[in-house]
């Protein structure tokens, strides 16, 4: 089978390895489909990631795959069934002398039957990222190329609500890619305002503008402190990072209200990069959770409330997984999804 590798030296290669064998619990997936996490994906293929320090790497976690195959042991799961996060290779775990970063971008992979290995030994091992294997319902009428989608907007849900965004809060967010885009979305339905979007391009922030952001600010054309002019001298409750960049993100302290909260969501290059920052009172550190809005994004989507296909620009075969981190380095296009399918 075929699996995109890279070195961390900027690049992205397809590879040839063989099919994942899998054990008893297991379950063998062929993947429909997988997107691209542009941050994240582009900042271990640069190497700028504090958590992958050992390459090369499978890359992609945005993963859809139908189960063809079951471990013998395997109770809960059925041939057919759609999961969500199919990797060849799970974290911590290394694959045909590759190591994981997170293995989706694979043409087959695995799903565990955690509730039957569970039952059978409570002492069992099982990898953490199971929790995000999640099935899609049988019900749903949903294209694999959108069901990718899922992932990002369970993540940026889950974010929003874990940090406790309510009602008529105001919000910058730094970044116009498809996190800040999922950021958007779901404080629009909570009712926040105003919604500002900080950005640098400018074909993107136009997009997240329809999407519900009340104001788009370009930082290549004006300065970021406009968000005071925008509060009226109030600033924000919250703003929420979805660059990657530090220096960037101190630069916004002043522009929050007086019990306002800078929360990072990007991945960043050092593992705690605020840690030593002298208005550290100021930041909240708290992580999405992704496997908890499962149902609630599954009903927005059944519901024709959520529209998947607003939130990647470009669909392509696998075979130009090269082309398409090209389209997103040159901000051409903000995600991606690949049919892994010939």
């Amino acid at each position: 089978m075929k699996v995109a590798i890279t070195e961390g030296k900027k690049d992205v290669k397809i590879k040839d390895v063989p099919i994942p064998e899998i054990n008893e619990y297991q379950c063998l997936c062929k993947t429909l489909a997988c997107a691209t996490c542009s941050g994240t994906d582009l900042k271990i293929m640069d190497g700028k990631i504090f958590w992958c320090k050992n390459y090369p790497v499978i890359l992609g976690h945005e993963s859809v795959g139908i189960v063809v195959k079951r471990g013998k042991k395997v109770k809960y799961i059925k041939e057919g069934d759609i999961f969500l996060r199919i990797t060849c290779v799970y974290p911590g775990e290394r694959f045909n002398n590759y190591y994981s970063a997170i293995g989706g971008f694979s043409e087959y992979g695995i799903i565990t039957d955690v509730k039957v290995l569970k039952e059978e030994n409570k002492d069992a091992k099982i990898p953490h990222y199971t929790i995000y294997q999640q099935k899609i319902p049988e019900d749903l009428n949903i294209s694999p190329v959108d069901a990718t989608i899922f992932i990002t907007l369970k993540e940026t849900s889950s974010f929003i609500f874990n940090i406790g965004v309510k009602f008529q809060n105001s919000i910058l967010i730094l970044g116009s890619g498809p996190v800040a885009m999922g950021m958007v979305y779901f404080s629009k339905l909570i009712g926040c305002q105003p919604i500002i979007v900080a950005g640098r391009n400018q074909k993107t922030l136009n997009y997240i503008r329809k999407i519900g952001a009340d104001y788009i600010i370009n930082t290549n054309e004006e300065k970021i402190e406009k968000t005071k002019e925008i509060t009226d001298g109030k600033g924000v409750d919250f703003i929420i990072d979805t660059t990657g960049d530090k220096e960037f993100v101190l630069k916004t302290i002043s522009l929050l209200s007086e019990n306002g909260k800078i929360v990072p969501y990007a991945s960043y290059e050092e593992e705690n990069p605020f840690k030593d920052c002298e208005k550290s009172e100021k930041f909240i550190f708290i992580g999405p959770s992704e496997e908890k809005t499962h149902n609630y994004i599954y009903e927005l989507t059944k519901n024709n409330i959520l529209k998947p296909h607003f939130f990647y620009s470009h669909v392509l075969p696998f075979e130009e997984i090269e082309y398409g981190f090209q389209l997103i380095r040159k901000r051409e296009g903000f995600k991606v999804v690949f049919k892994m399918e010939r």
